[in-house]
């Protein structure tokens, strides 16, 4: 599942090719209609014409906001890639694979693919944001910003919770932009064990965790920017400390890294450096 960090990669990589650019024409999958939150024929043929002002990130959603010539009737396309969405980016001369949901034609002969292996994807085509797509405004701070946060205010929002380390983390009304990879890398990163309980955590251990959400996030951003052979359509990770790597040796201790849970959701930590 992309979360924060691939999403702002793919934002930071995709933003200046799009942005100010008018849409020349949108397709949708008729075999990948059913992920559209909207009439398909509806969704290509109102993004024709329009004009993608800005590409910004709401925790695990991308949003394209869009506005006809003038300046009039914004509209936003949001996506929420869940387990199996992908993106693609490139021109017309890249074959289109089966799990192409829609693609977006720009000026400049770009084609921004939307990919979904997994069919699980949401796509929103709105003009409100807060009413029409399904708990925006329940999401909380960024989880990238938590560094700007403070402590104090960090430790008073996480004291509300009452979850467990691994689910707390994956809790976007906590924090927006965290899924099942990165909790398991920032929580190595603090040197917790995810099935702990939030109210057994130390003053010191609350600091900890405030200050490796923001420096794993940030790593792994600059990670992805840095690998030239980086395809969004793909997800590497090989970065990554711990996450999908049950039964290696920890890179910190030397200890053999833990797996509970399937292979698709992996819970990965090691009980030789968490505590």
């Amino acid at each position: 599942m992309p979360e924060l960090p691939e999403l702002e990669a793919l934002r930071i990589r995709i933003g200046p090719p799009v942005e100010g650019k008018l849409i020349t024409a949108a397709t949708v999958n008729p075999k990948k209609g059913h992920l559209l939150r909207y009439p398909v024929d509806n969704f290509a043929l109102e993004l024709p014409a329009r004009r993608i002002t800005s590409l910004t990130r709401r925790g695990k959603h991308l949003v394209f906001a869009t506005e006809l010539g003038g300046g009039g009737q914004p509209r936003w396309l949001v996506v929420n890639p869940m387990l199996g969405g992908r993106f693609q980016i490139g021109g017309d001369d890249i074959p289109v694979p089966a799990t192409e949901v829609f693609t977006l034609r720009v000026e400049g002969k770009v084609e921004v693919r939307y990919l979904d292996f997994r069919d699980m994807g949401r796509i929103y085509w709105v003009s409100d944001l807060s009413r029409e797509v399904p708990a925006w405004d329940l999401q909380g701070p960024e989880a990238d910003a938590v560094a700007s946060m403070g402590l104090d205010v960090f430790r008073k929002r996480l004291r509300r919770f009452r979850d467990e380390l691994k689910d707390l983390l994956r809790n976007q009304e906590f924090l927006a932009g965290i899924g099942n990879a990165y909790s398991d890398e920032i929580l190595w990163e603090a040197r917790l064990l995810p099935l702990r309980r939030r109210a057994s955590l130390k003053p010191e251990d609350e600091e900890a965790l405030f200050r490796a959400i923001p420096l794993v996030l940030s790593r792994a951003i600059e990670a992805i920017l840095a690998n030239p052979k980086y395809e969004e359509s793909k997800q590497d990770r090989k970065f990554m400390a711990v996450h999908m790597k049950g039964g290696q040796t920890c890179p910190r201790c030397g200890h053999r890294i833990s797996q509970l849970g399937t292979n698709r959701e992996p819970l990965n930590f090691c009980r030789g450096c968490q505590f």
